[in-house]
């Protein structure tokens, strides 16, 4: 069974691209454009076991986000993406993200993040 994804970009045309190419990987992938959803985190009915999250997003940082979808959702593991990778603290970062990926990356590389991440589970 695939992992269950989130993609949260703002720009549609990343978002739509990430998740086109994670259905057709067999994911079941919901996508979010980051703007305005800031509070939504805690009232997900959905468990995610990946997020995919930009880190430029217009009212909060991917980074924030990320932290507020940890705490609702603590075994999700966090893929952030930027075309600028954050100069962040170690520390502040690696307690919720698990992966960061520099855009633009291929289809290979952010599939191989995920299987890396959230091996499929035995049916």
């Amino acid at each position: 069974m695939k992992p269950s994804v989130l993609v949260i970009d703002d720009d549609p045309f990343t978002r739509e691209a990430l998740a086109a190419i994670l259905v057709r990987a067999g994911y079941q992938v919901d996508s979010l454009a980051g703007a305005g959803w800031e509070g939504e985190a805690e009232s997900f009915s959905q468990l995610y076991q990946v997020a995919v999250v930009d880190f430029h997003l217009p009212t909060v940082n991917g980074l924030e986000l990320a932290r507020r979808l940890k705490a609702c959702q603590p075994e999700c593991r966090i893929i952030m993406i930027s075309s600028e990778l954050p100069r962040l603290p170690e520390s502040a970062a690696s307690v919720v993200v698990d992966r960061f990926l520099a855009k633009p990356f291929s289809k290979d590389v952010i599939l191989e993040a995920i299987a890396l991440l959230c091996p499929p589970q035995a049916p």
